[in-house]
């Protein structure tokens, strides 16, 4: 439930934006940046073997992974963390890519302004992913906070119940 506010708070965020700047949403749409940004990103995960301890992630902070253990919670976090570093920096690579392009163009500012709004937007979509993340991360961190307190099986509270 709380992902879904998120996303939904986070679509209000944009839509007002671009009611600020003229009413134009679409002008934050741009495929190959996304697509490219996504690739990078997918490939990471993939060449370092942590693709399905990604998928896990998202079954762990969406509360269907009770029965997962210390080490599988840690390459789940481990595996979000990767695709939110490879995602800033294949952001910054692909935006220094196409800054480096710009100065192949002629001297038109309309050629410019499309390569400077292309720059814009693959950083703004890196950094897009990198906020959708951060809640993952951080229920992923509580939820091994937790299993360390509680123990596989619950065992500080058998504990305690013995106690009393």
């Amino acid at each position: 439930m709380y992902w879904l506010c998120f996303i939904g708070t986070m679509i209000l965020i944009v839509s007002l934006a671009g009611l600020m700047s003229g009413g134009i949403n679409i002008a934050v749409l741009d495929i190959p940046s996304l697509l490219m940004i996504l690739l990078i990103g997918a490939s990471v995960l993939i060449a370092s073997g942590l693709w399905k301890d990604f998928v896990n992630a998202f079954r762990f902070t969406m509360g269907k992974g009770k029965k997962a253990g210390l080490s599988e919670r840690k390459r789940a976090r481990e595996a979000v963390e990767l695709l939110m570093k490879a995602v800033r920096y294949g952001g910054a690579f692909i935006a220094l890519m196409n800054f480096a392009n710009i100065y192949n163009t002629p001297d038109d500012p309309w050629v410019w302004r499309a390569n400077l709004v292309v720059i814009s937007l693959t950083l703004l979509y890196a950094y897009a992913v990198n906020v959708l993340l951060l809640p993952v991360r951080s229920r992923l961190n509580v939820g091994i906070i937790e299993y360390m307190q509680t123990g596989d099986d619950g065992e500080n509270k058998e504990d305690e119940k013995e106690e009393e």
